[in-house]
């Protein structure tokens, strides 16, 4: 992210600035979930649902919960478990 987006979001989360490479990295991982930081909390829409928190830190802790941070590489042989459904 250039320096500008960062000062950007800072401005809108002036409390919890440790919050913002955290917002950015999420961002970056979950580009469909729109995250809005204007208004009296931030909020955030994954699907059709809904999330509002009185601060940064809490709507990306249950985005988190939702959504994994980061994404697990796809395997070419599937989950463990399905693995071993294929075994003889």
């Amino acid at each position: 992210m250039t320096g500008s987006v960062h000062r950007s979001a800072l401005s809108l989360v002036p409390d919890e600035p440790d919050q913002v490479p955290r917002l950015e990295q999420f961002r970056a991982a979950h580009p469909e979930v729109i995250i809005l930081l204007r208004g009296a909390m931030p909020k955030a829409w994954v699907g059709g649902r809904k999330i509002e928190r009185p601060k940064l830190r809490g709507l990306l802790d249950e985005l988190e919960e939702i959504l994994p941070a980061e994404r697990p590489a796809s395997s070419s042989c599937g989950s463990p478990q399905e693995s071993a459904l294929r075994e003889p």
